[in-house]
């Protein structure tokens, strides 16, 4: 096996398994990681994943291609940790949105699914070499996906413990609600299923509110009627 299988999908690393650093090395290490990464993202964006290779990524760096394979694996490595970048910066964007405790929580359920669909459709949708990538991340079964969408049941789970605890929900097991409210949710938010209802023709943004609604009443909320009284 040689250097590059040795360290296959630990693009998120600062430096190869097995390398011990000092503190500053290992700071200049995760300086060049974000580099490699922050120049990726600008290249995917300007030209697309498919048509950018490793070779120009370390061209716009000033390196050689080895040095970047001395960080990431291959040019799928340094997409996904692109893709988690973006992901994570999704998940903040959601966290923020939802952070106000005296919001109600399935106002604050609502506003995830809201969120995070305009984000979806802000950023994989209607940016066509973005999407290729996040595309990619899906149909390789990268593990960046499923941490994201496990990220956000988690921040669901907290919101619903919340309304259980208030009485404005009514379900005897959080971690299952949370489970099912994101499936109940997830034609709203997962960018392959929101681009082929899109391309079928289909009025997605209609029906957003009338989804969230309809899975917020599986949680024994009240008046979840999209702009009814609070």
């Amino acid at each position: 096996m040689d250097q590059k299988d040795s360290f296959a999908r630990k693009g998120d690393q600062a430096a190869p398994p097995g390398l011990r650093l000092g503190a500053a090395e290992q700071g200049a290490a995760e300086e060049m990681h974000r580099r490699i990464i922050d120049t990726a993202e600008s290249l995917f964006r300007q030209f697309g994943y498919q048509k950018t290779t490793v070779a120009e990524i370390a061209e716009e760096l000033g390196m050689s291609p080895a040095n970047v394979y001395r960080f990431f694996a291959s040019k799928g490595a340094i997409c996904e940790a692109v893709v988690r970048k973006l992901a994570a910066d999704v998940r903040e964007r959601i966290r923020e949105a939802v952070a106000d405790p005296h919001v109600g929580a399935a106002e604050r359920l609502r506003t995830l699914v809201t969120v995070n669909h305009d984000e979806v459709a802000k950023r994989c949708i209607s940016d066509k070499r973005m999407h290729a990538m996040v595309h990619a991340a899906i149909e390789q079964n990268w593990t960046v996906s499923q941490d994201h969408q496990e990220g956000l049941r988690r921040m669901a789970a907290e919101i619903i413990a919340d309304g259980v605890a208030a009485g404005e929900f009514d379900v005897g097991d959080v971690e299952t609600a949370s489970h099912c409210f994101q499936a109940a949710m997830i034609s709203a938010c997962h960018p392959l299923i929101l681009e082929n209802r899109i391309k079928a023709g289909e009025d997605v943004e209609s029906m957003v509110a009338p989804m969230i609604d309809f899975a917020l009443r599986g949680l024994g909320a009240r008046a979840v009627l999209a702009g009814s009284p609070k």
